[in-house]
């Protein structure tokens, strides 16, 4: 080591999608110590660069911008003082580049992008280096003091009698006013909760008085945890990338400066008792539309992900050996459409066991979509999804949530989303003394606190079990 001052190491990193970084070591003067060390920056390269000039001449670049970079640094100046940079212009850039360096991240993008509006509004006017500590703090406890109005509707009283009166069938109520068949049934049913542009649309369809069939409640609630936690994270996240890129010295986003924010915990529905999961089992066994059928059998049997379910094609079915594999995700992101990519993690990617039930019904809808597609013939589209459009193409998770809350209305049962059922299954898993490392596994968990903390719901069966194993014990 000669001359310390010249040293720029280059290793080439590649990720699990065989995507190409550059790690860049340069060594410099640590301002503080005034002893040399050695600084280390990853540049990933753009998707767009396939050719090796292109490549060559990104990676040239990167050691250039870091040399200079690094010998800012080792004189004490920490960020580009003289370059004016504003927070929400960087933000932007950001939020881009997150489909750039990483083709598949939709969700991503997608959620970014819509949190940049709360960017815009709190940092408008902000340069990066004016995002000093103060500035942060204030922001965390705007997260966890802000609210939002909640509307609440409840039907006090059925329209059934109106319809009666006018001699109006239910088709020709949800004809005439455009309300869709499942939310008509919500509607005519006491008790139960609808919007407001539902509420107002039969009020007008049929000229009765808002008050008289309707309560409703307005109160400001608090954003959830998620949600505030979801902004603070993209903050620390465009920060940490100033950082990194020299434009300023100290994330102020770290848990070193701020506090954990707040917020409401959503609650997450399942079917808590035995009687009311085998009341939903029997509706699905009955069902004759087979595809929805098959959906809702695979989500409560396997606790797949709404997604994954939608992302299922034929390869992945192995009727021989009683599996299913999971492997892709297919969902629908406003800006693109439906999306067919990777799944959520590694651990996501794997293969499990099916119950024999649920290996019968599987047949007899394979059997349904093979004479559905001889029967269209060319008008079917060219893929192997389990879950298609009436043409064979493809389809998105949105639409089974939207046939499982349909399906719940005019059954009467109680409103459990998709993601519910997968939460019903792990915890009726645990509750009844599956191993949790096996039940984390087949739910596709990174690990087994994700699977106890998250996804173990607190159940009137478990607390009977405990109620009862308590009394044996000092009773019996």
């Amino acid at each position: 080591m000669k001359n310390k001052k010249d040293i720029m190491h280059v290793k080439e990193v590649y990720n699990k999608r065989n995507e190409l970084s550059f790690e860049l070591h340069c060594s410099g003067k640590d301002p503080l110590t005034k002893k040399y060390k050695v600084f280390v920056k990853t540049f990933k390269v753009p998707l767009d660069l396939k050719g090796k000039k292109e490549i060559e001449q990104f990676r040239l670049q990167c050691q250039i911008e870091y040399k200079k970079e690094v010998d800012k640094k080792s004189k004490g100046l920490c960020f580009q003082q003289d370059e004016k940079v504003f927070f929400y212009d960087y933000a932007e850039k950001w939020v881009e580049d997150i489909i750039r360096y990483k083709k598949d991240a939709y969700n991503h993008y997608a959620r970014s992008k819509s949190n940049l509006k709360v960017f815009k509004d709190k940092f408008g006017l902000y340069t990066l280096q004016e995002i000093t500590l103060p500035v942060v703090q204030n922001f965390c406890d705007w997260l966890c003091e802000r609210t939002y109005k909640k509307e609440t509707i409840v039907v006090k009283k059925t329209i059934k009698e109106v319809m009666k009166v006018k001699h109006l069938s239910f088709k020709e109520v949800y004809l005439g006013s455009g309300i869709a068949n499942a939310t008509l049934c919500t509607a005519l049913k006491v008790g139960s909760t609808v919007n407001k542009t539902t509420a107002t649309t039969l009020c007008n369809f049929l000229n009765i008085k808002f008050e008289d069939y309707f309560d409703f409640t307005s109160e400001d609630v608090y954003y959830s945890k998620s949600a505030n936690k979801s902004l603070k994270n993209m903050l620390h996240s465009i920060l940490a990338q100033a950082v990194r890129e020299g434009r300023i010295a100290i994330n102020y986003c770290t848990k070193d400066f701020t506090k954990p924010v707040t917020g409401t915990e959503k609650v997450k529905e399942i079917y808590e008792t035995r009687e009311e999961l085998k009341q939903f089992v029997s509706c699905v066994e009955a069902e004759p539309d087979i595809r929805k059928k098959t959906a809702f059998s695979i989500s409560l049997n396997l606790g797949l992900r709404g997604a994954e379910i939608a992302g299922l094609s034929w390869d992945c079915v192995d009727f021989e050996n009683k599996t299913i594999k999971i492997c892709k995700n297919t969902i629908f992101i406003n800006g693109f459409g439906i999306v067919t990519k990777s799944v959520k993690t590694t651990s996501s990617n794997r293969i499990i066991n099916m119950p024999q039930n649920l290996c019968e019904i599987l047949k007899e809808y394979k059997t349904w979509w093979d004479n559905q597609k001889e029967m269209l013939g060319d008008f079917w589209g060219d893929i192997n999804k389990l879950f298609v459009n009436r043409y064979g193409k493809d389809m998105s998770n949105a639409t089974i949530n939207d046939w499982l809350k349909k399906f719940q209305a005019q059954k009467h049962l109680k409103r459990v989303t998709l993601h519910g059922l997968r939460h019903t299954n792990v915890t009726f898993q645990i509750d009844n003394g599956a191993n949790v490392k096996t039940v984390s596994a087949r739910a596709g968990h990174k690990d087994i606190k994700t699977t106890l903390n998250i996804y173990a719901h607190y159940t009137r069966e478990s607390d009977r079990k405990a109620c009862d194993l308590i009394n044996d014990i000092l009773y019996e």
